[in-house]
């Protein structure tokens, strides 16, 4: 018998050791079954508690009466609601894949994302300001302090779904079903999330069909900037994004960006929901998963 058939049968037979130990304590000891129970079915834990988090996370505002939502001041439960979900969701991921073994894809062209999300963006607020459908009123007096919030608020979201979503999902997902129905179903079930807080919007139903399209087709981009490069780049996309939209162009309400924007054509602007919800900014994503798509035919295999 060979060292190496003789190692084999050594790792086999402590395999067989440790179940039979696992299945004797398991049944004198409920808890240690409870965490076996856990650790076997931890990918629908997972699936289960991002689901549940970021359905909580994003619903939290419901809570609110009008009259609190009218001052501007929700009850401190409120204010960290979200904040605690992005931290859970920043943490499951990094959790799961330690216990797995498996180390997150992170790439390194992180600026090529942020590039990329700061001149759609970019090109969504020239060509909305060039043809009239938004007006800059006037700019706000804090600005140091929107950018430095902004940026850090933007970190963390994209963080908490990247992580999640291109760190575990897509990548679980590629294993069983492939790379480009891993895409897909990634993608819709994020859309799918974010269907119950999009429907209490008080918006007509054409921004919001176009507002979960555009969700959609986002999702499918960042899946692609992961493929061509990894974490990095789909979080530097994500973070320019958001932070340019919200935050320096101020293209939706209620993030106190640093000009203040109206807004005209919801249909086409979107309104005070911004470029998500607006058929140009639907649009620039489209042409934004062109771009990506192409890039990625063309990296080296």
């Amino acid at each position: 018998m060979g060292e190496l058939e003789r190692n084999y049968k050594n790792i086999i037979a402590s395999y067989e050791h440790y179940n039979k130990v696992l299945e004797y304590l398991t049944r004198k000891n409920p808890e240690i079954n409870m965490i076996t129970t856990v650790i076997k079915n931890r990918r629908f834990l997972f699936y289960f508690l991002v689901v549940a988090v970021i359905l909580v996370s994003s619903l939290s505002v419901l809570w609110l009466t009008p009259e609190q939502a009218a001052s501007g001041s929700p009850p401190s439960l409120l204010i960290y609601a979200p904040l605690f979900g992005y931290m859970v969701l920043i943490t499951l991921p990094i959790i799961i894949k330690k216990y797995e073994g498996e180390s997150f894809v992170w790439g390194r062209r992180f600026m090529k994302g942020v590039y990329l999300g700061f001149i759609l963006m970019t090109m969504i607020f020239l060509l909305e300001l060039a043809s009239g459908l938004i007006h800059i009123n006037e700019m706000t007096p804090e600005i140091k302090v929107t950018l430095i919030s902004g940026i850090i608020l933007q970190a963390i979201v994209a963080l908490g779904e990247e992580l999640p979503f291109r760190g575990y999902v897509l990548p679980d997902l590629e294993k069983r079903y492939g790379t480009w129905n891993a895409v897909f179903l990634s993608s819709a079930l994020f859309s799918v999330l974010h269907v119950p807080s999009v429907l209490t919007l008080d918006v007509s139903n054409a921004n919001i069909i176009i507002m979960l399209v555009a969700i959609t087709v986002a999702e499918v981009l960042l899946a692609l900037c992961y493929l061509y490069d990894g974490l990095r780049m789909a979080i530097g996309f994500h973070f320019a994004w958001n932070f340019f939209q919200y935050h320096v162009y101020s293209l939706r309400e209620g993030f106190g960006g640093m000009l203040v924007i109206s807004a005209d054509s919801p249909i086409i602007t979107g309104g005070e929901l911004g470029p998500e919800a607006g058929i140009l900014g639907m649009s620039v994503l489209m042409i934004a998963f062109i771009i990506v798509f192409v890039w990625l035919q063309m990296k080296p295999r």
